[in-house]
Order: structure tokens, then sequence, then C-alpha cells
């Protein structure tokens, strides 16, 4: 799942969470006071998701695999604890590395925390850190739900850069990713999320093309498989930042994320769930429980 959000972006594929492309709007100072609030295109409404059951549970892990035409490249896990210093939120972490053969030639450690309310999944606060090859960036999110304005802001060798969004009703990689896995997937319908992730804000498309049975590391599920897409995003081209992508999420109530696939330049990439750490007993599958 985190490996997810921030694999699939260096993949170009946009789930969990979920962008991580940099758009500046300013270079070399902070310009929070002076930058104005941008608007999605009054064309582009986004529906408002009551959460449904919940999916995953605090001290759960998803542990995760990424190759690259065949070849082991990196690994990840998605955590989810409860907030320490608040009880009504969730806290999140999510860790990607490359491994030694692949370090070799582009070497990755990234790290996003998100904290959302535990009833309502609505995001708080986010970071990233981006340490990919000779890029060393941080980012902050903060979600005003009362302003509506969501503030993203960039540390980087090149001073601050801050972008401003009106919002009413802002994702995140991981709140918007457990917002949707806990949503009635019907095969033939489409979920919409205004997401934010580094300094961008993309609208993304959820579409459930249909239920099929695939064969994991952790065994045979029946499945939904779903297409992710961008239809918006603040800067730059649509097209420029979409590849062919397909996530596999077990048709069960766990509602696992099992595989994404998503072409780049050369072949594919192949993220595998291969572990879930503290998983409840009754939540396994059945596919799990007879294993």
């Amino acid at each position: 799942m985190k490996m997810a959000p921030i694999a699939s972006i260096r993949s170009r594929a946009p789930l969990w969470a979920l962008a991580f492309a940099v758009v500046a709007a300013a270079i070399g100072a902070t310009l929070a006071a002076a930058s104005a609030a941008q608007s999605l295109p009054y064309n582009i409404l986004i529906p408002y998701y009551s959460p449904g059951t919940m999916p995953f549970h605090p001290g759960e892990e998803l542990v995760y695999q990424a190759s690259w035409i065949g070849v082991p490249a990196a690994g990840g896990r998605v955590v989810l604890r409860p907030n320490p210093r608040d009880p009504g939120l969730l806290h999140a972490e999510i860790e990607v590395s490359t491994n030694r053969l692949i370090d070799r030639f582009y070497k990755m450690r990234d790290y996003l925390d998100e904290d959302f309310t535990a009833g309502s999944l609505m995001p708080a606060t986010m970071q990233i850190r981006q340490n990919e090859g000779r890029r060393h960036d941080t980012f902050n999110v903060t979600f005003d739900h009362r302003e509506h304005l969501v503030t993203l802001v960039k540390h980087g060798p090149r001073g601050v850069q801050v972008r401003k969004f009106t919002s009413y009703n802002p994702s995140g990689p991981v709140s918007g990713a457990i917002m949707a896995l806990s949503q009635p997937l019907v095969p033939g319908e489409a979920l919409s999320f205004d997401a934010f992730s580094g300094t961008t804000r993309y609208v993304l498309e959820l579409r459930v093309i249909k239920r099929e049975r695939i064969g994991t590391p952790l065994g045979e599920f029946d499945c939904f498989r779903i297409v992710p897409s961008i239809t918006y995003l603040s800067q730059g081209k649509v097209n420029d930042k979409v590849h062919d992508t397909t996530l596999w999420v077990s048709a069960d109530a766990r509602r696992l994320p099992l595989r994404i696939e998503s072409a780049v330049f050369i072949g594919s990439i192949r993220i595998d769930l291969v572990n879930v750490v503290n998983a409840a007993p009754h939540e396994l599958s059945s596919e799990q429980a007879h294993r």
C-alpha cells in the first residue's frame, strides 16, 4: 500500500497513496502569506463519500516487494497506528527503499506519514521525505477543513516553495486509499478523489473493471481489477503523468491491495503484497487460512 502510493508515482501510477510530482509556486523564499489559493475548474466535481467498514486496524502492517521486468528491485511497508498525541487520529507510515543491486544505479529511500481522523478519514497533516539519487526534499502538507484550505510546502536545495489550494473534500494518499477501499466496489463504476501529495493536486479516478481470480505470494484470491487514472493535475499535462496501471484488491472484507502493475519506460514494475503483520485471525481470507 505505501509502497504503492510512493512507488506507484515513481512509475507514474496514481494510487495510495498516492502522486509525488513537484510543482514550484515560489523559489528561494517562503511565500505562504502571498500565494493565492487555487480552486478546481468549475466543471470538475468531487463526490462526497462516507466511510464504510474500516478495512484495516491499528497495528496492522502490509509488506510489499517490487520487481522490474522480473528482477527484485525494492521493498516497502505500510503501517497503521493510533496517533500517540491525539486519540482521535490515526497515524500511517509508508517506507520504500531500493535493494543493493538497484542502489548502484538509482538509490531511493522514501518516507511518508499521514495523520487523519479515525472516524471520518479526513486528512490532518502529512510529511514526505524524498531521498532519490541526488534529490533530497521534504514536503509538509496541512489540511484546514474549516477554511477549506490545503497548504503544501516543499523544503529543498532551492529553498522553500509553497502552494495553496481550496478544497472542500480533500484526500491524502493513505486516507484516500482507505476511503476508497471502504466503499462498495462495483464493476463498471468509478470513484473520484481530490488528492494531494508533495506540492501537487490531482484528481484521481479509480474505475472498477471486473472481478477475477489471481495467484499471489499469499495464495489465490478473488479480486477486483481496478484501473486508476488522473483526470486533472494542478500543473503539467495529464498524459505526461499517467502510464498503464492496474491494481488488484481482494474481494473479501479485508480489501487487501494485493498487486499493482505499471508500465515504465522499459518493461513494467510489479508490486506484490508478500506479508500481513498483526492481521486479526478472523480477517484471514479462506485461501490464507487453509494454507
